[in-house]
């Protein structure tokens, strides 16, 4: 079994969904005005470019916030309540939209309520770009994943909602490879993993394929061999994989020496993560 992780590893989407959708719809809910600068440039260094990249959206949210709302007493005003959010995170449920509403039915925040539209509008202008783009996928993607499906049963395993999940894999026309797609209503990654490895054969090998180090987290909790596409180099990544990583790994050649190896470049292209949850609040 492979399973796969899907934006940034398969789609060149991840710049598209922080960049065009997550911040600037948080710029616009929140009214973030004067502080919107500090704002995107937080965001996209946890996001994309640290090794918190790939990180759950509410998860990503409450950090970009937690940090912003710690700089100064304007942001903390503006973001009033941004607590709440962080609570939720923490609090061990499922960090999807149906457990948010679940969550919020009892905590009644305003603040997560227009967390919940955030999320709702986030996905509505995701789709939209990708009727009117396409869904970009990395170079070979969809000949390599083919290839790996005559031998292996390939899942996908994701912190995206399931809808988008599958309005992506449809329209990029690789529905067909996929034997299962579990996203962030299935819970997080290493319970996705969890979950699809328990339907195969123990003497089967498996290999977890992704580009953030939640995905490296899901394979190592679920003793299972990880692939990394390193951000910057995903169309090298896929090069490797499909000329030499594949074979290694269908011919039972894959192990950790050779993981490591592909480790150490992986590791080398993320900058250190937040320290999160913050431990204290300082608002010069």
């Amino acid at each position: 079994m492979i399973g796969i992780d899907s934006d940034g590893t398969v789609f060149d989407s991840m710049e598209i969904k922080h960049k065009r959708v997550f911040q600037p719809l948080a710029c616009d809910i929140w009214a973030l005005g004067e502080i919107a600068t500090d704002y995107y440039h937080i965001a996209e260094s946890i996001n994309l470019y640290s090794t918190d990249r790939g990180v759950n959206r509410f998860q990503g949210l409450a950090m970009a916030f937690d940090r912003l709302a710690e700089q100064s007493k304007v942001a903390s005003r503006i973001l009033e309540g941004h607590t709440d959010l962080s609570e939720f995170v923490l609090s061990g449920a499922p960090l999807s939209a149906d457990s948010l509403a679940a969550y919020n039915s009892d905590k009644h925040s305003d603040f997560l309520d227009k967390v919940q539209q955030w999320s709702q509008r986030s996905d509505a202008l995701y789709e939209e770009i990708m009727e009117q783009e396409g869904t970009p996928t990395y170079p070979r993607v969809k000949t390599i994943l083919e290839r790996a499906s005559k031998y292996a049963e390939l899942m996908v395993i994701s912190s995206s909602s399931g809808e988008s999940l599958k309005q992506d894999w449809g329209t990029a026309g690789l529905t067909a490879v996929i034997s299962k797609v579990y996203g962030q209503e299935e819970g997080n990654k290493s319970i996705q993993l969890r979950s699809a490895l328990a339907t195969q054969s123990p003497s089967k090998g498996a290999l977890m394929i992704g580009d953030a180090p939640g995905d490296l987290e899901a394979a190592r909790d679920n003793e299972i061999l990880f692939y990394p596409i390193i951000p910057g180099l995903e169309t090298e990544s896929w090069e490797r994989f499909e000329t030499e990583s594949l074979e290694r790994f269908l011919s039972g050649n894959y192990d950790r020496q050779y993981e490591q190896e592909l480790l150490t470049k992986f590791k080398n292209a993320l900058s250190p993560a937040e320290v999160w949850p913050l431990t204290k609040q300082v608002t010069p």
